[in-house]
C-alpha cells in the first residue's frame, strides 16, 4: 500500500481532484478513504480526506511545485537526462544533477531547472587535475517525473524537439573535423540505447536533418582507456549527421550550447561555404 509521500506532484494533484469528485457524489469521508485504498492502492486517512474537502489542508504545503507541463526548458532537461544528467535519492533528498567540464552547459541546465520552478545550485568542483561545473536541484516532483518510462518522456521531446535534441547533443554529441584536410566532418552522438537513437533520428528527420545509425562497437570489443583494457558489455551505437546540408540545418535548427562544439561546427561550415564560392 502506497502512502502520500510515495506520490509525485502529478499523482497527488490527480488524487486530490478525485477525492473532491467522489465527495460531490455524496460519499462519506470514510467511504472515500476506503475507495481510494481499494482503487488506487493509496493509504489516506478519513481525517485527511475531510481536510482536503473542506480546504483546511494543502497537500502541496511542503512540496515545491514545479511546472511539469511540456515546455522548452523541460524538454532540454529531459534531453540532458538521457545523456549526462542523473537523478539520485539520498537521505530523502531527491536530487537532479549535472557535472561537466563545460561551464556554459552547466549554466544552461541550471537555467532550465530554474525556469520550471526549482531552486538550482551552481558550483565548481576540482579533483586536482580538472575543474568541473555542477548544476543540481532537489525536487521530488521532477525526480518522480524523470523516473517515468522513457515513452512518456518522449512525449515532451515530441512537443519541443529542438530543445530536447540540444540537451541530448550537448551531453552526448561531438563534432568531428578532419585535422589534416578539414574537409571531412560530421556531427555524431553515441549511446548504448538503440531505441533512444532511433527516436532522436525521427525528430531530426522531422526537422529536415538526415542521419544514419550504425553499431559502432559490438559487445565484447576491447578498448584501451588510460592504459587499462576494458570491454564493452553492450553494443554501442552511433547516430551520425554527415551530409553538408543536414549539418548546416543541424547548426541552424539545433546547434550546441557548448561553445567549443559550436565553434568547431561553424569552422567546418565556413570551409564548406567558401568551397562553393
Amino acid at each position: 500500500m502506497l502512502t502520500l509521500k510515495d506520490l509525485g506532484q502529478e499523482e497527488l494533484l490527480e488524487l486530490l481532484e478525485y477525492v473532491k469528485e467522489l465527495r460531490s457524489t455524496g460519499l462519506s469521508y470514510s467511504k472515500i478513504a476506503k475507495r481510494i485504498a481499494e482503487e488506487r492502492g493509496v493509504k489516506v486517512s478519513k481525517t485527511t480526506v475531510l481536510r482536503w474537502c473542506k480546504g483546511k489542508h494543502n497537500p502541496f504545503g511542503k512540496i515545491k511545485v514545479v511546472n511539469l507541463k511540456p515546455s522548452p526548458p523541460l524538454a532540454y532537461i529531459v534531453g540532458v537526462y538521457f545523456g549526462d544528467g542523473s537523478i539520485s535519492l539520498n537521505d530523502y533528498k531527491y536530487r537532479i544533477r549535472l557535472k561537466v567540464v563545460d561551464k556554459e552547459f552547466a549554466e544552461a541546465f541550471a537555467e532550465a531547472l530554474r525556469e520550471i520552478g526549482t531552486n538550482p545550485q551552481f558550483y565548481e568542483e576540482s579533483d586536482g587535475r580538472r575543474k568541473r561545473f555542477v548544476a543540481e536541484a532537489t525536487s521530488k516532483s521532477l525526480y518522480k517525473f524523470l523516473e517515468k518510462p522513457k515513452e512518456e518522456l518522449f512525449e515532451v521531446a515530441k512537443a519541443y524537439p529542438r530543445e530536447f535534441l540540444k540537451g541530448f547533443f550537448d551531453s552526448e554529441g561531438y563534432v568531428y573535423l578532419d585535422p589534416k584536410t578539414k574537409k571531412i566532418s560530421y556531427v555524431s552522438v553515441w549511446n548504448y540505447e538503440l531505441e533512444l537513437l532511433e527516436f532522436s533520428q525521427g525528430l531530426l528527420s522531422c526537422l529536415g536533418i538526415h542521419s544514419k545509425i550504425r553499431a559502432s562497437k559490438k559487445a565484447g570489443s576491447r578498448v584501451l582507456i588510460r592504459g587499462e583494457q576494458y570491454s564493452y558489455k553492450k553494443n554501442l551505437y552511433e547516430l551520425r549527421i554527415y551530409r553538408v546540408e543536414s549539418v548546416r540545418r543541424f547548426a541552424k535548427e539545433v546547434g550546441f550550447t557548448i561553445s567549443r562544439k559550436q565553434n568547431k561546427l561553424r569552422e567546418w561550415l565556413l570551409i564548406k561555404f567558401n568551397e562553393h564560392l
